[in-house]
C-alpha cells in the first residue's frame, strides 16, 4: 500500500465552507463529523439557519440561527463538489 494515497481531482475532496458556498439545502460537515443542513439563509441580513442531522441525513435537532460570519468560522467543510 502506497504511504499517501490521494483521491482523485474532484471526486471525495473536502475544504472549508466559504461564503459564497452557502446556499438553502446545502449539507456542511465539521471536524467531528456532525452534519447540518442549511434552511433558510438571509445574505442581507448575514442570517442563516440551520438543523443538525443524523447517520440517516434526518433532523436531528430544532432550528438553530448563526450569523454568517460565526458560522463560517466554526470551521464548517464542504464537498468540493458543492459549490460547482
Amino acid at each position: 500500500m502506497p504511504d499517501q494515497t490521494q483521491a482523485p481531482a474532484g471526486k471525495g475532496t473536502v475544504r472549508k465552507a466559504v461564503a459564497a458556498d452557502l446556499k438553502v439545502g446545502l449539507i456542511c460537515a465539521d471536524h467531528d463529523g456532525n452534519r447540518i443542513r442549511i434552511d433558510r439563509l438571509d445574505v442581507s441580513a448575514g442570517v442563516l439557519e440551520y438543523h443538525f442531522l443524523n447517520d440517516e441525513l434526518r433532523v436531528q435537532e430544532g432550528i438553530q440561527e448563526s450569523s454568517v460570519e460565526k458560522f463560517l468560522s466554526e470551521g464548517w467543510y464542504v464537498s468540493a463538489s458543492a459549490s460547482l
